[in-house]
């Protein structure tokens, strides 16, 4: 229980909390207020692995949480955004649907002992997306939506890659 109670994962749990307030003030359209709160979440996605790596207090909760966290964080902002017709709906949908694959991927690699760590493609794609939704919350819309775009280019992209690496190492097994 009281590694429960590290730094990370309450900063993992903060951004979780946050994020219906996120939505509701994205689809309020008080986007300065939702670009504050969305920056708030973004900081605590970077600090809450850095602390963790920091001060060797990774946990197996917070390995569990944080991606759920991650993906909470892009698919509930991104959905929100398309709803208010901010952004490109089939960026979001290619996004979500690789985020949602990868995930019961992992899951799947996970029941049979595997770890399939995230890439620097993938790593690449966060920060894309998230700088695509300052962009777009920061009303400098067609830069939002180019990056949005090439957000869901390097997704399927990650997210191919991820599959092969999958099948190849479940075909050695």
């Amino acid at each position: 229980m009281g590694r429960i109670k590290t730094v990370p994962n309450f900063l993992t749990l903060v951004r979780i909390l946050l994020l219906p307030l996120l939505v509701v003030l994205i689809i309020k359209e008080r986007f300065t207020a939702a670009l504050f709160l969305f920056i708030v979440c973004a900081v605590t996605d970077f600090l809450d692995g850095y602390v963790a790596r920091k001060f060797k207090s990774i946990t197996s909760l917070g390995m569990l949480l944080d991606p759920v966290a991650d993906k909470l964080l892009t698919s509930s902002t991104l959905i929100s955004l398309a709803y208010v017709k901010l952004c490109d709906p089939y960026s979001v949908i290619a996004i979500v649907g690789r985020e949602e694959a990868v995930t019961g991927m992992r899951a799947i690699a996970a029941s049979r002992g595997l770890v399939i760590p995230a890439s620097r493609g993938g790593k690449l794609k966060t920060a894309l997306i998230m700088t695509s939704v300052v962009f777009l919350l920061s009303g400098w819309r067609a830069l939002g939506e180019g990056l949005l775009i090439l957000s869901a280019f390097v997704a399927i992209y990650t997210g191919a890659v991820y599959f092969y690496r999958f099948f190849k190492v479940l075909r050695e097994e």
